[in-house]
């Protein structure tokens, strides 16, 4: 909810921010992929291009994630990928780079695995793939004026989830 708060256009403030709080959607954040490690900048094998289909620019995204907390049981996942823009379709409206898109669980293509248990975590840890998603910009958190700026929102909102997720983790193995 942080990242919506802050970032989020008002469209999707008033559409996810009732949801979350409510508890009809759970958030998760799509971040770690198999060959980045604890490296979360590298995106390595998460990239999209801008694109336009039937005159609405959006992006196509292939991304293989893993360890994403939640991702079993949530309903939403903002999603770290690496934007390119290659035929300069932003026309200075957003920059290429680490972007953030927020995907219902049942967006077409995406594929949100089941549990996986690496170390026996407390916490429901799963996959978030897809291959050749189609992304409208109003799926892009922030809009397509946020495109590229994905590293600010991940350095400045991911640590305070990150303080309730570990300690609970903590507690709940001892």
């Amino acid at each position: 909810g942080e990242l919506l708060v802050r970032y989020g256009t008002q469209e999707q403030k008033e559409y996810f921010l009732p949801r979350l709080a409510d508890g009809t959607l759970i958030p998760c954040f799509g971040l770690t992929g198999p060959h980045s490690g604890s490296d979360a900048t590298s995106l390595i094998g998460s990239d999209c291009v801008v694109t336009e289909r039937n005159g609405e620019l959006g992006v196509v995204a292939t991304f293989k994630k893993r360890y994403i907390t939640l991702a079993p049981v949530a309903g939403v996942v903002g999603l770290g990928l690496n934007l390119r823009d290659p035929d300069g379709l932003l026309k200075g409206n957003g920059d290429e780079g680490f972007t953030v898109a927020l995907l219902e669980r049942d967006h077409e293509g995406l594929r949100m695995g089941p549990r996986h248990m690496p170390l026996n975590a407390a916490f429901m840890n799963g996959t978030v793939e897809g291959e050749d998603v189609w992304i409208p910009m109003s799926s892009i958190l922030g809009g397509q004026d946020r495109c590229g700026f994905g590293w600010n929102m991940f350095v400045e909102c991911l640590a305070e989830g990150r303080g309730v997720s570990l300690p609970a983790g903590s507690v709940g193995a001892a």
